[in-house]
């Protein structure tokens, strides 16, 4: 059995009120649905652009790397797992890891709205089925409300776990392309105007 020794964590804070988590959602994913190359697979794209964008928005947050779970519903397999697991199928060159913010005390994940595509790109790999009833458009939670990977291997949907490798995020940071400027400023312009159509490679439109 494996033993989880709880940590203690600095204590959360809110941000401050001019920083709306639901725009940067809402521009990140827009920019992600219409123009990348891969959709599902991109969490460190998100983590850089949108530490850009709090950036602008005066908030310092720091880009994590390591292993994450997300427990989508209720069935025995309904877990989308970013970290090595036995059994699970192995893409050459691929690294199981996932890529997140924490600011505040807290951990910000804009990639969650994308479960239900990585469900379907694990079950297009291993021939399963996994139901997606927990599928937030974003996480702004204290890293003190981590669940251990075992709970939410075994227990309900909506629970989640990350746990940062430094020694993976080392090397994960060294890796990364330079961010794409024009990726920023078009995040930003989406950030600024919600009702903006976007048009990119994946030839969809958006509103």
């Amino acid at each position: 059995m494996t033993a989880y020794k709880l940590k203690r964590h600095a204590p959360a804070y809110k941000l401050p009120d001019a920083v709306d988590l639901p725009r940067i959602s809402s521009a990140l994913r827009r920019l992600a649905i219409a123009a990348s190359g891969n959709c599902g697979s991109d969490c460190y794209i998100h983590a850089a652009i949108a530490q850009a964008i709090l950036d602008r928005l005066g908030v310092k947050a720091k880009i994590i790397a390591g292993h994450a779970a997300f427990r989508v519903g209720n069935g025995d397999s309904d877990v989308i797992l970013h970290a090595p697991a036995l059994g699970m199928p192995h893409q050459p060159g691929a690294v199981a890891y996932h890529a997140w913010l924490e600011a505040y005390g807290n951990i910000i994940d804009f990639t969650t709205y994308s479960l239900r595509v990585k469900a379907d790109q694990l079950d297009a790999l291993d021939g399963g089925t996994t139901s997606v009833t927990w599928c937030p458009d974003y996480l702004f939670v204290p890293k003190a409300s981590v669940s251990p990977m075992r709970d939410v291997i075994q227990l309900r949907a909506g629970m989640f776990h990350y746990l940062r490798v430094p020694a993976l995020e080392a090397k994960i940071i060294a890796a990364a392309h330079p961010l794409d400027r024009d990726d920023v400023e078009t995040a930003w312009l989406l950030y600024q105007h919600q009702d903006m159509q976007v048009f990119g490679p994946n030839h969809i439109r958006l509103s």
